[in-house]
């Protein structure tokens, strides 16, 4: 557990630094932006990345030109496609708890129900 929290945390704190770098190329980025929309001259510490920037800012699109956080990636693809749900029990459930279990399965349109037996351990899914 202790590994797996330093990697979260490593990774986490990766993450960031990749932020504040996407950040700091959005700016340069959008200052270049607003100095062709007012007709002003490029910044001058701007101007030997002039050329790379203009050909970033010529590729993006709505979805790439605003820099997104790590918070954003988990729920970056809600519109395009459904989560996946699914509903397990205990492994001898009683009748009440398995009509509730029929009524989230109609609740959730994309939910599986899945008997969970006398497995145990770990269990491993498949996309379905």
């Amino acid at each position: 557990m202790l590994r797996r929290n330093i990697r979260l945390r490593r990774e986490y704190l990766y993450r960031k630094s990749l932020e504040g770098k996407e950040r700091l190329l959005y700016e340069k980025k959008r200052k270049i932006k607003e100095a062709l929309e007012e007709g002003k001259p490029i910044p001058t510490e701007l101007r030997n990345e002039e050329a790379a920037l203009r050909q970033e800012i010529d590729l993006e699109d709505e979805n790439t030109a605003v820099p997104r956080t790590n918070i954003d990636d988990e729920y970056a693809n809600v519109t395009e496609k459904d989560p996946k749900i699914l509903l397990t029990t205990s492994r001898n459930p009683s009748a009440p708890l398995t009509q509730f279990v029929k009524e989230l399965k109609i609740v959730f349109p994309n939910a599986q129900r899945m008997n969970r037996g006398g497995q145990v351990g770990v269990l491993i899914l498949l996309p379905f």
